[in-house]
């Protein structure tokens, strides 16, 4: 059984809603399939089908047309019977900030329930008695009590068969072309772009009126059909022409709009009453209900930011949805505030571009100095918060009381809607009396450092005259800059705030004329770009666009790394309508500066081409947060990559994780600015671990091959040692610093565990280098010892058999040659026999003692050359033994 609480059910819930707007509302009940031609009919007849389930569905109507699609389908159903139940109910319609849409039905009817229909039957809500009468042909009767339905009266709808019941929707199509046709580029653009539609036209066979003089095409749409059909149409011509390799292609503004009682003439243009000057090209704009009811081919998008209050009369574009490929689309929804953008046909503050009052009260004047701290604010801000604070200003300020208000806003600081206010008034901040204070300070030539170096406030008069100035004491400004201009008549000072006293005053030429004098007496390029930048956004306001464009143009050549007058050259062509030549130009200073995407979400002066800078800047953001997920996983793998690297105690170790920190943090952040921070900052941490790890390696390799020579070094005294049972220990330490020194020479020290190993091991190796060194000292000494003790050895011992042979040859020689001498009493003694073995055991002590005394002093004069002579000749045996293996 169709319970209508189960369609309602489905509906999405609108907590805040953009649009309210009453109507019909149509339940459906059908047993079966329903037949296309109820579905057909009533979309036909302006009727959005808002839910729907496989036995019931619920549509929405605006206009009394629901009850000739009703009445058409009563009289149709007498020839083909259906099985269809329809009531008809007041309705009310919701529609988000997202243009999501809902429906509201009152408490007594939104619990109804029916049985399975047998033929086709219509009952109305008494309270639409009066609304069915107003249609020819129709009329009602009492129905009774139903059961199911809601305890009232219902009536039943009853169609004179005699009437077809028409559809009175109709609409016509008007396609404008950008620029002037006095303009020789517009008219060949023009000529061969409009000839491309008028063969879409005559493909489809319909009627025409060409407007020579304003280069517009005009022609009727007799039902939603063909309305949907031109549509698409057009698109695909216009997809089509921009890609393709002639390029046959200029951009036009189009309106699909009720016909009404409105003549189809040639200046029909001029009484639909549009701004064309403000509508986004390329895109169909038709009314908010056409474009709900269009929704299943086409994209909608609100065309008129800043209405002070939209209904379904409003005017939205339409984009193509591409089938599948359509789900790769979408659109950033930051909707500009109603208080910003202005009244139509407002005049563009010179200071800030707002069109909802003039530069005399300017909210901009109030600020003392530029703040692009801002733009890095933003970057910490989620776009959800941005967007939801942006579009809560209308909550903060009154349009009567606009500039109180957006300045106590400003002050608050304390949220996103105090940050949003004051990056729009940052957009143009290089216009504005703060920044000239500075520029009149500068030290410096160029624009990359303009403002680093500043001097103390110089000159009579002219400061005096500013501040008048900013506080609106006209007169007072007036005189100071009089004595200013009297004192310093070749100063550019003077010259700049005149340029500002006039255009406060309205002259504009007369601003014109001094800030072009000022440009001349100007001495630096940083003073003559900023003057040159008064004069192109003073023609920017006038209108006069193209002639801007050029002089951003020729600031840019004077300060080449200036990005503001670029960016202005892009905010003219979104205004005159050539949006997709201005986004080439915008995201190429995306790619120089990231904050230019947070700058256009917010800049009131991009209305016209909103739509579609929303569109493609969905793109980036897309791309940016795919990008962002992966950058995420590759900060973890880094974090991870880091632990299994280094150690807590590696100087490198805190230092990386604090960078990892700040770029975790960053991708916490859902904004663009920080997105790419992230990604940037991902690259150069890379950058930087790979420098770090390539030279830990080589540092682990410098190190390997020190420890190496000292380990040789140390094998090499350890060799020696006469005691090689007593290096147990000592042979197992040596053996660990071989194995570990050979692991590290053999496995690829970029991979972690490997790293990590490597800088482990030659901690240790050092430590028990350390730590043998210290043994060596013990080995050395007991080698060295006994080296000596040998040397000692065996010079005594060559001492002591030289001694004791001249010792046996000499005695007796002695006493030989000294028979005959007497008296001596020495060698009376030695001549005595019992005393001669007394004597020679004397003289063998004697001796042994002085060939001890040689033989130690022989050897302690020797002993560093021996050694040295002694590892040299094995060192070179042990070589030449390599060698010959």
């Amino acid at each position: 059984m169709p319970i209508l609480a189960k369609l309602l059910d489905n509906l999405p819930e609108i907590s805040q809603s953009r649009l309210v707007a009453s109507g019909f509302g149509v339940w459906l009940a059908w047993r079966g399939d329903l037949n296309n031609t109820v579905t057909n009919t009533l979309q036909e007849y302006g009727a959005l089908c808002v839910a729907k389930d496989t036995d019931q569905g619920l549509w929405y109507c605006n206009t009394t047309e629901v009850f000739r699609a009703i009445a058409r389908l009563q009289v149709w159903a007498r020839v083909n019977p259906m099985p269809v139940f329809c009531q008809i109910v007041p309705l009310t319609f919701l529609v988000g900030y997202d243009l999501s849409h809902s429906v509201s039905l009152s408490v007594e009817l939104d619990r109804q329930k029916v049985s399975s229909p047998t033929a086709f039957e219509v009952v109305v809500h008494p309270k639409l008695k009066d609304e069915v009468h107003t249609v020819p042909g129709l009329t009602t009767e009492s129905a009774g009590p139903m059961e199911g339905l809601a305890n009232v009266e219902w009536l039943r709808l009853v169609a004179d068969q005699g009437l077809d019941y028409e559809s009175t929707r109709r609409w016509y199509f008007i396609i404008k072309p950008l620029g002037k046709m006095s303009d020789k580029e517009s008219i060949l653009g023009w000529r061969d772009f409009s000839a491309d539609i008028v063969e879409v036209l005559q493909r489809l066979g319909l009627k025409y009126i060409s407007d020579i003089k304003e280069g517009a095409i005009l022609l009727p749409l007799d039902n939603f059909r063909l309305l949907r059909t031109f549509c698409t149409e057009m698109m695909n011509l216009i997809r089509h022409n921009k890609e393709a390799a002639d390029k046959k292609y200029w951009p036009v503004v189009m309106v699909a709009t009720p016909q009404a009682n409105l003549p189809f003439s040639s200046d029909l243009p001029r009484k639909v009453g549009l701004d064309w000057n403000r509508m986004t090209p390329d895109f169909p704009h038709v009314r908010f209900m056409d474009g709900f009811l269009l929704t299943p081919w086409f994209r909608m998008n609100e065309a008129r930011f800043g209405t002070s209050q939209i209904n379904l009369d409003s005017w939205c574009t339409l984009a193509l949805r591409d089938g599948e490929e359509g789900m790769d689309y979408g659109t950033l929804q930051v909707p500009m505030p109603n208080a910003l953008a202005g009244a139509e046909g407002g005049v563009e503050c010179f200071y800030c571009g707002l069109k909802n009052h003039p530069p005399s009260q300017c909210p901009s004047k109030r600020l003392s100095a530029p703040q692009p701290q801002i733009w890095h604010l933003l970057a910490k801000t989620n776009l959800d918060d941005l967007a939801s604070g942006f579009a809560g200003l209308d909550s903060e300020i009154s349009e009567g009381n606009f500039r109180a208000d957006i300045q106590r806003v400003m002050e608050e600081r304390k949220d996103a809607k105090s940050l949003t206010a004051r990056a729009v008034f940052e957009i143009n901040a290089s216009v504005q009396l703060r920044t000239l204070k500075l520029v009149w300070r500068s030290r410096n030539k160029e624009w990359d450092d303009g403002f680093k170096q500043l001097a103390p406030q110089e000159g009579e008069h002219i400061w005096e005259a500013l501040e008048a100035l900013e506080q609106g004491q006209m007169e007072d400004a007036e005189r100071q800059l009089k004595e200013a201009q009297a004192k310093y008549p070749r100063s550019y000072q003077p010259q700049s705030l005149w340029g500002y006293w006039y255009l406060e005053q309205g002259d504009l030429s007369q601003a014109m004329f001094h800030w072009q004098e000022a440009e001349r007496m100007s001495y630096t390029p940083l003073q003559q770009a900023t003057m040159a930048m008064l004069q192109a956004r003073l023609m920017e306001v006038e209108g006069n666009l193209k002639d801007a464009v050029n002089t951003y143009k020729r600031v840019n050549t004077v300060a080449p790394t200036w990005v503001q007058p670029v960016y202005r050259q892009a905010v003219c062509m979104v205004k005159m309508g050539f949006t997709g030549q201005a986004m080439d130009i915008l995201f190429d200073l995306i790619s120089r500066d990231p904050n230019i995407f947070n700058r256009i979400l917010l800049d009131p002066e991009l209305e016209r081409g909103r739509v579609q800078l929303m569109g493609a800047l969905w793109e980036k953001w897309n791309q940016a947060e795919t990008t962002a997920e992966d950058i995420r996983e590759a900060v973890n793998s880094l974090t991870e990559d880091i632990a299994k690297r280094f150690d807590e105690g590696h100087p490198y170790f805190e230092t990386a994780n604090e960078e990892l920190d700040r770029l975790k943090n960053l991708s916490l952040t859902s904004n663009y600015v920080a997105y790419q921070q992230m990604l940037k900052g991902t690259e150069r941490f890379q950058t930087a671990l790979s420098a770090e790890v390539k030279r830990e390696v080589k540092r682990i390799n410098a190190n390997i091959e020190y420890l190496s020579d000292r380990l040789r070094e140390i094998q090499r005294e350890a060799a020696w040692f006469p005691f090689p049972r007593l290096l147990l220990e000592f042979n197992r330490e040596f053996n660990f610093c071989v194995d570990k020194i050979n692991w590290i020479r053999t496995q690829h020290l970029n991979d972690a565990d490997n790293f990590r190993k490597s800088l482990k091991f030659v901690d240790e190796i050092e430590e028990h280098i350390h730590s043998l060194q210290g043994r060596l000292v013990t080995l050395r000494i007991v080698r060295d010892s006994t080296l000596f003790t040998l040397m000692l050895g065996r010079n005594f011992i060559w001492l002591e058999l030289v001694g004791l042979g001249l010792l046996l040859v000499g005695l007796p020689a002695l006493i030989y040659f000294t028979k005959d001498i007497q008296g001596n009493y020495i060698l009376d003694m030695i001549k005595d026999a019992n005393q001669r073995w007394e004597i020679s055991k004397g003289l063998v002590i004697i001796l042994s003692i002085l060939c001890l005394a040689v033989a130690s002093v022989k050897s302690a004069l020797s002993f560093d050359r021996r050694k040295r002579e002694l590892f040299e000749q094995i060192d070179d045996e042990i070589r030449k033994a390599s060698r010959r293996r």
